[in-house]
């Protein structure tokens, strides 16, 4: 494939890497120098996909965010305090409500002058009357976990992401009466829906795709596989010609007119080299950065759906706009503190645009973009809960050469989170030299919402299953797969050791250590409560013995123990709170899923009696095992 190379290196300097190394094993903490270089702030693989002209407006309820613009100022949905928020234009509170701490995303009508929000723990769409003040006017029952949300073209349906439950689900707007639902993936997150109504698409976490949905007949998902086809090598210590790299982290995406779409994700290369060369060092074995920042552009003509992407220099991009009049596109990066603009976005002609930097007295954390009537840019800053404004449009309506970025509003409502739970809260999410070489690596990266990317990566020449984090780090020390670091100190301390960063301070480590502990675990789906039921006497039986190792509040004993397998000899017992979502199964992943796991499918042999229950029974087990 022709590779154009469109623009030089970002100023900032971000590259995308990986991982909070509670996967890792305790050996080989020693870490050599290295070098990753900068990842290049925009450059595309392939040829362009757009056309001579822009594409037509495509309205921003189509798609949900953190923030919409409403009048002359936003609306915003902070996740921290669970707070809907109306400000004016310097980002100042005018009106305020309770939707639910952890909300998902919001989509704005501005014709009915409503708000729709996925209440993510309350398991509802809040449906909110916009006025001068904030009025919830009804509610709509979702299954479990709603996040993402947009509605139709003519705003009679409304549609939202059900992370738990793995569901789309339709309600009519009028009668709030559910129309439809279909099947979705794991960890679905946000979706956009096309403005000729025909399709959406939804984003997911963990399984290398987004679902092209069929919004017309049948409502059936179509998998589109996002393309992990490497960009130009940039080291002359390569390791990765041949290494099989994965989608992972689109938390959201967003249609430009009706044929052309974007996705932004992670490229992720959990195995760069094994055997001779390999650098044990290293989170993959190699010398390379595992991971990069991409965007997909994808686009269709009815039939078939074609695909090119870039690399941008944004870290874990997840927050995107267009601005049609101009045909610009903007790029928040959350760990980065950066937003990068794509001139002629929907054209063959694209190219970047001019970036922003939001790094100052304190970090942004930019999880939302909207685009003001006057093609400028709201930025909501999920760490500092305050809106910020970015001109990217001069004084004569045209493209600026030089972003400018506002005062940043004041902070809107207070944080769920202690001071100290905070401050780790942004360590954990912000790419910075401390916690790894050149600020490249983000705890996030590889656990987003404390979860897992859902890979194994090599580690001391071991492959290890990233493991969920939330929930799962109060009282099931040691840490480690291995077992090998005695407490969460320790085995912060040795993980900054392995990203090559320059360390944290005492009191830095102790409010990472503080944000970890705070983590919920994620929402268990809705099961059958019989079915539960006859699955939790299986596994409080002394027939299974599940019980012998996992028991306790947090579902572990504490302790190794040693199993069949070709790679660890000793493994630490896992919490088993949040399993549903924790696939792959055991320390190296070798079980897809948890049947496959009872069924002794993985590398791991050993550890429960399970080789003579029946297909009910395995079904039964499953079903308890994923209420955790």
């Amino acid at each position: 494939m022709r590779r154009t190379t469109l623009s030089a290196v970002l100023p900032v300097g971000i590259v995308g890497l990986a991982g909070l190394a509670l996967t890792q094993t305790a050996a080989a903490r020693s870490v050599a120098p290295r070098d990753f270089g900068f990842a290049p702030s925009f450059q595309l693989s392939g040829r362009p996909i757009g056309g001579a002209k822009p594409a037509a407006a495509t309205a921003a309820h189509l798609a949900g965010s953190r923030i919409a613009a409403v009048d002359d100022g936003a609306l915003v949905i902070d996740a921290d305090s669970g707070q809907l928020i109306k400000t004016d234009k310097t980002g100042k509170q005018l009106a305020a409500i309770d939707i639910g701490k952890n909300a998902g995303l919001l989509t704005y009508d501005p014709a009915g002058k409503l708000a729709y929000v996925a209440d993510r723990t309350g398991n509802r769409v809040a449906v909110v009357k916009v006025g001068e003040k904030l009025e919830v006017a009804s509610s709509l029952k979702t299954p479990t976990e709603p996040f993402g949300i947009a509605l139709s073209p003519d705003k009679k349906t409304v549609m939202v992401t059900t992370i738990a439950d793995r569901t789309l689900v339709a309600f009519d707007t009028a009668s709030g009466k559910e129309k439809w639902r279909t099947a979705l993936g794991r960890e679905p997150r946000g979706i956009a829906v096309s403005p000729d109504g025909t399709r959406a698409l939804v984003a997911y976490l963990t399984t290398g795709t987004v679902d092209q949905v069929d919004l017309l007949e049948s409502h059936k998902a179509e998998h589109i596989a996002l393309s992990t086809a490497s960009n130009p090598r940039r080291s002359k210590f390569s390791s990765m010609g041949s290494a099989d790299s994965f989608a992972r982290g689109a938390f959201t995406a967003l249609f430009m007119g009706e044929q052309q779409a974007i996705v932004p994700f992670q490229r992720e290369t959990p195995v760069q080299q094994i055997g001779g060369g390999e650098r044990t060092g290293s989170y993959g074995g190699g010398f390379e950065p595992p991971i990069s920042h991409q965007l997909a552009f994808l686009a269709t003509n009815g039939e078939r759906t074609s695909q090119i992407t870039a690399q941008i220099g944004q870290h874990q991009p997840r927050a995107l706009a267009w601005d049609q009049a101009h045909d610009a596109l903007y790029i928040a990066g959350l760990g980065s503190d950066s937003i990068i603009q794509i001139k002629n976005a929907s054209q063959v002609s694209i190219q970047e645009g001019v970036s922003a930097s939001l790094i100052g007295k304190d970090r942004c954390g930019p999880d939302g973009l909207a685009v003001g009537a006057d093609g400028n840019v709201m930025v909501w800053c999920a760490f500092t809960r305050s809106v910020q404004r970015v001109e990217f449009v001069d004084a004569k309506g045209q493209l600026a050469t030089a972003a400018k970025v506002g005062t940043a509003g004041p902070s809107l409502v207070a944080s769920s989170f202690t001071t100290k739970q905070h401050e780790g809260m942004v360590l954990f999410h912000a790419s910075q030299s401390q916690v790894s070489a050149r600020g490249a690596m983000a705890c996030s990266s590889c656990h987003p919402d404390g979860r897992a990317d859902g890979l194994s990566w090599r580690i001391d020449k071991q492959e290890l299953q990233t493991p969920v984090l939330a929930g799962r780090v109060v009282g099931t020390h040691p840490f480690k797969w291995d077992g090998g670091d005695p407490d969460l100190t320790a085995s912060l301390t040795s993980t900054m050791k392995r990203l090559g960063g320059t360390g944290l301070t005492k009191p830095q480590t102790e409010a990472l250590s503080a944000y970890l502990e705070a983590l919920t675990p994620p929402t268990a789906p809705a099961r059958d409560a019989q079915q539960v039921a006859r699955g939790q006497k299986l596994f409080d039986s002394a027939e299974m013995g599940c019980r012998s190792c996992h028991d306790g509040k947090a579902y572990t004993d504490q302790d190794k123990h040693k199993f069949q397998s070709a790679t660890l000899p000793d493994a630490d017992t896992p919490s088993l709170l949040g399993l549903a979502a924790s696939a792959p199964y055991y320390h190296d992943g070798s079980a897809a899923t948890l049947e496959a796991l009872l069924r002794d499918r993985g590398r791991v042999h050993g550890m429960a009696e399970a080789a003579k229950l029946s297909d009910g029974q395995v079904a039964d087990l499953v079903a308890f095992l994923e209420t955790l």
